[in-house]
């Protein structure tokens, strides 16, 4: 079994998740030995079980409709299921920033905005 296969395995475990969030909220509980100067491999796995917390977490909150124990359980299907959030979470940010920058505009009525086409062209109409 490759070892990034077993990783996540044991970062989506229960117990795992259970020292996780127990280590988070505490704060005294160690997972590691070491508190700092994390090994790749220690590295690895606090990124999958942070990955996987927050994955529960939306799981719980019924956040996203696709989401689902199953898709949690297989690598694959969790990977393409965090491609489809980052896409959908990049779209709104891009949208909200789009909205940010309309409402900077020092309009009179942003409620009467008012839309031309102009043909600067010489000759245009």
């Amino acid at each position: 079994m490759e070892i990034e296969k077993q990783i996540r395995k044991l970062a989506r475990s229960t117990y795992w998740q259970n020292i996780y969030l127990s280590a988070k909220e505490i704060g005294s509980i160690q997972i590691f030995e070491n508190n700092t100067n994390f090994s790749g491999l220690q590295s690895l796995f606090l990124f999958w079980l942070s990955i996987y917390e927050s994955l529960y977490t939306d799981l719980h909150k019924k956040e996203w409709k696709y989401l689902n124990e199953n898709v949690i359980q297989s690598d694959i299907r969790c990977d393409a299921f965090l491609y489809w959030r980052r896409q959908i979470r990049e779209q709104e940010y891009l949208n909200y920033k789009k909205s940010e920058q309309v409402s900077k505009l020092k309009l009179k009525d942003k409620n009467n905005v008012s839309t031309f086409n102009i043909d600067f062209r010489e000759g245009g109409n």
